[in-house]
């Protein structure tokens, strides 16, 4: 038998194993260690994990893969004793044996994750509701022929990129799969791409089978799961948390053709104090514009890619932009920054997505200045317009 087969095969006694002890959700992984070829694992009852989860360090963690010491403890923490799983292949990094990351791919649908920080966006098919239903199909299928249009382009320009996303119905949730600044830089990348490209079927076929689109994008905190369905989880991820109840809060104000930015703060890198705000972000994001210069859309070369703030006043000393604050039906504030894109192509032709202030007039949000890091004005000259 070769090592790929005993692999299979050890993978698909782990998951039988590991759905028993799930019990269709009743129950959830927590951590896993392992020695020689028996894998470990701190199963605990789901709504015990989310009552005192977040006081039990590592509950919701992404590294579910513990040391002896550290999962011994977690496994202390809940009351729970260790399930034990022998697969019958040694485990390890080594030749011939069984990886940890491939039995980690298997345990994360058990699993609940949280992540401090990522990169969302959401789109809503404006007029949704009103459209024929062979329309709303052909609205959403253009719309996730665009995010994988996106996908694909920033991959083939060696990009590590992998977008998920959930249905809202008449719209997605887009995410990037990778984690950390850069990953977060490139979803910013994939919302231009998809927009472009949304824009460019515009043009060609008009809105009838086309979406028109109002967007959102921010960064903030969620957890991730897997939908139960049937008797096993599904493969694909579902988020939900800060980021994406704010989005939620955001585009309910948005305009048709309307891009949004929610006014975060990340940091530079993890468990760093340097953090960067929204303005510094898309300053970071601006740059990485250059990496997509020559795609091609519809046969066309890009030339060049800006994105602008829009609101700015950097005259008499105020160097300031305007910052936009939505209330939603409870009262709680959810400020954003108008933003809009611009793309030159090689032929002379200029694509233009987003609202000018001009073009606020409906919006229904307060408007206030925000004061621009004075530090990194020269970076940012070139970020914002009236």
């Amino acid at each position: 038998m070769t090592a790929e087969s005993s692999h299979a095969g050890a993978l698909r006694e782990l998951y039988a194993a590991v759905n028993a002890v799930w019990r269709l959700g009743r129950n959830m992984v927590v951590a896993w260690s392992y020695a020689g070829s028996t894998v470990y694992l701190c199963v605990v009852p789901t709504y015990v994990a989310f009552e005192v989860g977040e006081e039990v360090a590592h509950t919701f963690g992404k590294d579910r893969l513990r040391d002896e010491e550290g999962f011994l403890d977690l496994c202390k923490a809940f009351g729970t004793r260790p399930t034990r799983i022998d697969l019958g292949v040694p485990i390890g990094k080594g030749g011939g044996q069984l990886p940890p990351a491939a039995i980690d791919r298997v345990l994360r649908r058990y699993s609940v994750t949280r992540t401090p920080f990522r990169a969302v966006m959401l789109f809503d098919i404006v007029g949704f509701s009103k459209a024929e239903p062979i329309e709303q199909v052909a609205q959403l299928n253009s719309l996730e022929y665009s995010i994988n249009s996106a996908d694909k382009r920033l991959q083939s320009l060696g990009l590590d990129v992998e977008l998920a996303r959930s249905t809202v119905g008449d719209g997605f949730y887009v995410w990037n799969r990778r984690s950390g600044i850069e990953a977060d830089l490139r979803t910013y990348l994939a919302l231009l791409l998809i927009l472009m490209d949304n824009k460019r079927a515009q043009m060609k076929g008009g809105t009838r089978f086309v979406p028109v689109l109002r967007s959102v994008f921010s960064i903030g905190s969620h957890y991730s799961y897997h939908q139960v369905e049937g008797q096993t989880p599904r493969g694909f991820e579902y988020i939900v948390g800060d980021v994406t109840i704010a989005l939620a809060r955001l585009i309910g104000k948005a305009e048709a053709h309307q891009v949004l930015v929610g006014a975060f703060e990340r940091p530079v890198e993890r468990n760093s104090r340097d953090s960067l705000d929204a303005p510094l972000f898309l300053s970071r994001a601006v740059a990485e514009f250059g990496r997509i210069d020559g795609l091609e859309f519809g046969g066309e070369p890009i030339g060049a890619v800006r994105s602008f703030i829009t609101g700015a006043d950097l005259s008499g000393g105020r160097y300031t932009v305007n910052r936009y604050t939505i209330r939603d039906k409870h009262g709680f504030a959810h400020p954003a920054f108008n933003v809009m894109l611009q793309a030159q192509f090689e032929s002379g032709d200029t694509l233009s997505i987003g609202l000018g202030t001009e073009s606020l007039v409906g919006f229904d949000a307060e408007t206030t200045a925000y004061r621009i890091d004075v530090k990194h004005l020269a970076r940012l000259q070139g970020l914002f317009r009236p």
